[in-house]
């Protein structure tokens, strides 16, 4: 496994992480067997990844509690990133979402304390105050956000951010209009979630009718099917033949999707991990393996090019959910 050093110059992380939506419960993912998900964390310590995501949100609080209960014994090998969802970004709302989720994961610190969403009627200030509390008390080491584009960045990036989480894959590569110099210059690495596109680099979904619906909420997706809170047209006809054309190069060269999804995210720059769900031991396996595969030269820049080609038709809207303007300005998107 591979470890990047975060701009605290002392933390360093695994270059694949394990996320816990899956173990919430949520419909999109079916029920969790508990005992199951924490041997799925165990595997995952025991194969070198030390970071760990989940969020106040996921299942309201059960995705923490489950997690809590698989690291207990465990705590020090891992790195512990949670999420405060946004309408608790006031001051008092933060360092009670804070306490709470220290108490569902049976920890006394979080190591990264992060802004699940933007939320432009709170103050920065607002909220970077009360994460400076936190740390000064030890129970975070650091801030972070998720899906913060160009002017949400803007606006956070003075206080200290560690991590940018935006969903980024082959099939989605829109967050590159929106890595701005800001991340470099700050260090700030990107956390990569929804890799694999909810099943589509897995190659288990063929075509558009072998993607369940509730699988459509995302703007990949013609709005028309009812699923999501956007209004656009998707991209389902773009991403289907970018997929036609990953299956033909797949039988060519004997690697599998997700090996080569994984592979292309790997060697971007700027990455910092890559954000994969498994909710048992069997999942988690397949992606430790597809993620350590190396891929040679010529394969990645067949996918840069081509995948470069769908992404040109996407437009810059790299929000992968909504498609409402940035409410940080008037001009824009929330990305």
């Amino acid at each position: 496994m591979d470890y990047k050093l975060l701009n605290d110059g002392k933390t360093k992380i695994s270059g694949l992480s394990l996320g816990t939506w899956a173990f919430s419960g949520a419909p999109v993912w079916g029920g969790c067997d508990r005992d199951a998900a924490i041997e799925t964390v165990h595997e995952a310590l025991d194969r070198g990844i030390n970071l760990f995501d989940t969020a106040e949100k996921y299942g309201d609080g059960a995705a923490e509690l489950v997690l809590g209960q698989a690291l207990k014994g465990r705590r020090q090998e891992a790195v512990l990133a949670t999420k405060v969802y946004s309408d608790h970004l006031h001051h008092d709302d933060v360092i009670a979402a804070c306490e709470a989720s220290l108490k569902r994961l049976q920890t006394d610190y979080i190591d990264i304390l992060q802004i699940h969403w933007p939320n432009e009627e709170i103050p920065a200030e607002e909220t970077f105050g009360a994460f400076d509390e936190l740390k000064k008390a030890g129970k975070i080491r650091m801030a972070s956000v998720c899906n913060h584009g160009i002017h949400c960045l803007e606006h956070v990036a003075p206080y200290g951010v560690a991590l940018n989480q935006m969903p980024y894959s082959l099939v989605w590569r829109l967050a590159e209009y929106q890595l701005s110099p800001i991340m470099e210059e700050q260090h700030i690495l990107l956390w990569a979630y929804s890799p694999l596109a909810q099943g589509l680099l897995t190659g288990k979904f063929r075509t558009l009718e072998d993607v369940p619906m509730n699988r459509r909420a995302n703007r990949m997706y013609d709005s028309k099917w009812g699923a999501g809170r956007h209004t656009d047209g998707g991209f389902e006809r773009e991403i289907f033949a970018f997929l036609d054309e990953l299956r033909s190069l797949c039988q060519k060269t004997g690697y599998d999707m997700s090996t080569l999804a994984l592979n292309f995210l790997k060697a971007r720059p700027g990455m910092g991990s890559i954000l994969v769900g498994a909710r048992n031991v069997r999942q988690l396996r397949q992606n430790l393996d597809a993620y350590e595969t190396q891929v040679p030269a010529d394969v990645l820049e067949w996918l840069e090019e081509h995948s470069a080609r769908l992404r040109d038709q996407m437009g810059e809207n790299a929000d992968l959910w909504e498609n409402a303007p940035n409410r940080y300005g008037k001009e824009g998107r929330m990305y």
